[in-house]
Order: structure tokens, then C-alpha cells, then sequence
């Protein structure tokens, strides 16, 4: 049977004057054999169907390239090649390797205040009339920029960890029921709100112009970041018997999903809910009871002082270079203090799974509210400083009333 279908196939072959050789590639690159048998009649020599093939060609790609007669050619055109680009760039090999600031060279480090171009052109490269319209709706570099982007960017992917592998979850012992149900509690909102920030970054991050390629890469590690939280604590809750607890209110994650522009959403997620949350990891790391706890939520805090980092620059170029949005910036980072402030008296579960977390259980419950007041201080100052480091001095002046009262010792 065998023999049967090798001479077949020699007597097809010999009928349609393609070779076994040419007409197994052919098959093998599923090019039909109509189409080489009528390159042959055509005049293409077999030795370029070879290389046609060889080069992974389509037979469109090779008819195209093909020029007919006696002495078949590929015709090459290399048109692409001519185009007005700067050539000769060579981008330095610093300490930390080929960085994506190192690769900012010649004319490739311009970044211009406005980028209209539609396409996912590469900054620098040459621009193709008819290319596909994208729909991007952010031009402006002021609106999205930070001139820290490229560093940030580098160390989100020289930092990143696995929760499943990273955390020493075996380290974690029984800890008393109501101990064990604060943590579950704080790590279901602290799931929630990661959850929010990965929905608001993935609607803005297809709005940016590709020519701020550097803002789409870390707004990229801010979204997997986010989802490396979420599944951290989620599995934090789940890794000791706790289990998960309430949703929260959720009254701190409106204004983020119903922001109207880019900058809106930037201020309050990286200026306030970040600089708020930041404080939140480096007080559970100070408190962790185990050594899984202590590395969860150092990496955490090493993620989120990264996002934050974004925040303050972005503030401050935005100011820096649109000064007449100074006060629409403002009144973005009251909003979202108003909003803290409405959790913070809503939001029971939180508030008293901290105070029994701080207080060292449930028993010591006076004490933990006590602890909490001290610590809300804190984070107000801590966020009071990074405002003024963007560039927005005297907020405590305007500060939200009721965030303002945390400000105050707490009366007995």
C-alpha cells in the first residue's frame, strides 16, 4: 500500500513539474500546489520557491516579490529601509543594564507636551499613512506624566515577588479566634480595594497616547501589582483558619471608579487612598505576628511607596507645568479626603478589627482605639507631607474638617 502511494506521488510530481523535494516544503509550509506549479510555468526558478519557502513566506508574500520570464527574481524594493529615522543610535549599558531611560537618546528622548498620533506608532518611528486608528483620548504629557516613570518602571520588574512562593505561609501559628478574625477582616478590604484599583487603571491605561510609552509600562506594573496584593491577602485570610470577613462600604472607592478625567483618578488613588493604604501595610508589618506577615506586607509596602512615588511626581509636574489646575488638583484630593473620612465613620468592621489588632485582642479594646487615634495621626501627617512635597503647600489649612479633628489629641 505504501508503494502504491510513493509511486503516485512521484507520477503527480512529475506530472505538474514540481520536484519531491519542493513539493514536500510546500506541503510542510501549507502553500498549495497549484500556486508553485504556476510559479513554475511562470518562470520562477525552483531554487527561489525554495528560499521563499525557507524565509516563510505566504504565497501572496512571494507573488508579490516575484518578478515572471525566464530568469524569475525576488524583487526586493526596501523601501522601508529609506525612511526618516535617526540611525547610528547607540544607548549605554549603565550599572543597572539597558534601562528604558537609557534607551532615551538622540532624537527617541523626545517626548513632546502633546502626542495626537491615533496608532500605536513607537515614539520615533516613521509614520505610515492609513495605519489603524486606536482611539486613544489623553494627548497631553502634563495630564500623565512623571519624569521618574522609567525608574519606577525598572524596579517594579527587578522587585517583583511570588505570593506563592516568596511568604513563608508556614510560618504562620494558631493565634486567638478574635486576633485571627481582625486580620481577615482587614485583608478582605484591603482585597476590595486592590480590586478597585486594578478596574480604574484598566478603563485610563487604553487611554493614553502611545507616545508616553513610559506611562502605559509602570501604569502595567501598578495593575499587576494590584493583583498580587489581591491574591496575597486573600490568601492571608484563608491561610490560618480566619477565613474572609465583611465587605467594607466602599465609600473611599467611589470617587475612583466615577473620575472624569486621568488626573482625577491619578490624585486620588497614587496622592490619597496610596498614601493612606502605605501607611496601613508598614503598621501591619510593625505588628505581624509571624514572619509571613512581616514579609507580606514589607513587599506590600515596597509596592505601594513605588505607586506613590508616581503620585507626588505626577502632582508636581502637572502643577509645574499647568499652574492654573493647582486648585482643581486640590479640590481632586478633597474629594477623596472627604471620602476617607465618610469610611472611617461607616466602615465599623475595619475600625474595630484594627483597634483589636493594635490592642492586642479584644480584651484590650480601649486600648487599640486609643493606638488607632495615635495612628490616624499619623497617617494624616505622613499624607500632609507627600501633598507638600508635590508641590501643594499649607493643605492642612484646607484639610477635610473631619480628617482635620484627627489632627488633635484625642480627648479622654
Amino acid at each position: 500500500m505504501v508503494q502504491k502511494t510513493e509511486k503516485k506521488s512521484a507520477a503527480t510530481s512529475a506530472t505538474n513539474g514540481i520536484s519531491d523535494a519542493l513539493r514536500r516544503k510546500a506541503i510542510s509550509k501549507n502553500w498549495p500546489l497549484v500556486v508553485v506549479e504556476r510559479a513554475l510555468r511562470g518562470g520562477v526558478k525552483e531554487e527561489l520557491l525554495h528560499q521563499a519557502l525557507d524565509a516563510g513566506m505566504t504565497p501572496l508574500q512571494a507573488r508579490e516579490m516575484m518578478v515572471g520570464g525566464d530568469h524569475g527574481e525576488i524583487k526586493l524594493s526596501m523601501a522601508w529601509a529609506k525612511v526618516d529615522t535617526e540611525r547610528g543610535i547607540r544607548a549605554e549599558i549603565g550599572k543597572k543594564g539597558l534601562t528604558i531611560d537609557a534607551i532615551n537618546v538622540g532624537s527617541y528622548a523626545d517626548v513632546p507636551d502633546l502626542w495626537p498620533d491615533q496608532t500605536m506608532r513607537p515614539r520615533g518611528a516613521y509614520v505610515k499613512p492609513g495605519a489603524v486608528s486606536m482611539g486613544y483620548t489623553i494627548y497631553s504629557k502634563a495630564e500623565v506624566w512623571a519624569d521618574n516613570l522609567g525608574e519606577l518602571y525598572e524596579e517594579a520588574i527587578q522587585r517583583r515577588w511570588r505570593p506563592a512562593t516568596d511568604i513563608p505561609w508556614d510560618t504562620i501559628e494558631t493565634l486567638p479566634k478574635d486576633r485571627e478574625r481582625a486580620i481577615g477582616q482587614i485583608c478582605t478590604e484591603l482585597c476590595e480595594y486592590n480590586y478597585a484599583v486594578i478596574l480604574a487603571l484598566g478603563k485610563w491605561v487604553r487611554e493614553v497616547s502611545y507616545g508616553f510609552h513610559e506611562v502605559k509600562l509602570f501604569l502595567s506594573t501598578v495593575l499587576f501589582d494590584a493583583g498580587r496584593h489581591y491574591e496575597a491577602f486573600r490568601k492571608r485570610a484563608l491561610a490560618n483558619g480566619s477565613g474572609l470577613g465583611v465587605q467594607a462600604t466602599g465609600d473611599r472607592l467611589m470617587p475612583i471608579r466615577e473620575a472624569m478625567c486621568y488626573s482625577e483618578m491619578a490624585t486620588m488613588v497614587f496622592m490619597v487612598n496610596d498614601s493612606f493604604v502605605l501607611s496601613l501595610y508598614q503598621l501591619l508589618a510593625a505588628l505581624a505576628q509571624n514572619d509571613a506577615e512581616v514579609k507580606l506586607f514589607t513587599l506590600a509596602a515596597q509596592d505601594k511607596a513605588r505607586h506613590l512615588a508616581y503620585g507626588v511626581e505626577h502632582t508636581r509636574f502637572l502643577i509645574e507645568h499647568q499652574p492654573e489646575r493647582r486648585d482643581e488638583i486640590r479640590r481632586y484630593l478633597l474629594k477623596g479626603e472627604e471620602y476617607i473620612a465618610k469610611d472611617r465613620v461607616a466602615d465599623t468592621p475595619m475600625r474595630e478589627a484594627l483597634a483589636i489588632h493594635l490592642g492586642g485582642g479584644v480584651k484590650q479594646i480601649g486600648e487599640g482605639f486609643r493606638r488607632l487615634d495615635d495612628f490616624h495621626r499619623r497617617q494624616l501627617q505622613a499624607y500632609l507631607g507627600r501633598v507638600e512635597a508635590a508641590g501643594l503647600e499649607n493643605h492642612q489649612d484646607v484639610l477635610w474638617p473631619e480628617l482635620a479633628a484627627d489632627l488633635q489629641p484625642a480627648q479622654a
